[in-house]
Order: structure tokens, then C-alpha cells, then sequence
């Protein structure tokens, strides 16, 4: 199961990444979902494949991380032609902040030690 989920966070961080960044002008327009809820879904998604993919780090530093990878994105987005915008990188955050507290909530606020400890008595 661990391999098909690393495969799957691998797989759906390619097809974001390539989204984000590629030559696709006026993408939103022509799917018709409204732009923001796309970046908020978009990268919820992210920190999920950032969790499968490196399990063992700290879900608070991958969410750094998205957040991170959001901002080098508009950034790569102004250089290729595309629209760059903080309004996407604020629901970039959004996205990744929602994301980590459904996580949060998932473990009952535990930590990775607490659960470990509680699986073992």
C-alpha cells in the first residue's frame, strides 16, 4: 500500500507542477473552474503528496515547503507568460493551512511520538 501511495504522490505532484508551470494560457477559462478553489484544491493535494513522499518529516515543514514551491511557481508563471498573482499564492496557503489542519484533526492532535506510544500498549 505504501508503494501505491508514493506512486500516486509522485503522479499527482507531476500533473500539478506541469499545470502550474506549463504553456497552458487562460487554462481556467477554458475548464471553467474558478481559479482560486483550483489553487486551494491544487495544493492541498500538494502537501499530501509531500506528506506520502517523505513520511518521516514534520507535516508543519512540508507545509512550509508548499508554500514555497506556491511562490517559486507565480514566479516561474511571470517569466513564462503567464499571470502571476499573490491572490493565487494566498489561496496556495489557504489550501496548504486547510490541508494541515484536516491532518491535524485526522490524528486527534497527536503527535507522530503519541501515536507510536499509544500503538505499542
Amino acid at each position: 500500500m505504501r508503494l501505491f501511495l508514493r506512486i500516486a504522490g509522485l503522479l499527482v505532484m507531476t500533473v500539478l507542477l506541469a499545470l502550474m508551470v506549463g504553456p497552458y494560457q487562460n487554462i481556467e477559462e477554458a475548464s471553467r473552474v474558478w481559479d482560486k478553489a483550483a489553487h486551494f484544491v491544487a495544493f492541498g493535494l500538494m502537501l499530501w503528496s509531500l506528506g506520502v513522499l517523505f513520511r518521516r518529516v514534520p507535516r508543519v515543514a512540508l507545509a512550509v515547503v508548499a508554500v514555497v514551491i506556491g511562490g517559486a511557481v507565480e514566479v516561474i508563471q511571470g517569466q513564462v507568460g503567464r499571470d502571476a498573482s499573490w491572490g493565487d499564492l494566498l489561496a496556495d496557503t489557504l489550501g496548504v493551512a486547510a490541508a494541515l489542519l484536516a491532518w491535524a484533526v485526522w490524528r486527534g492532535f497527536r503527535t507522530r511520538e503519541e501515536l507510536q506510544t499509544s500503538k505499542t500498549r
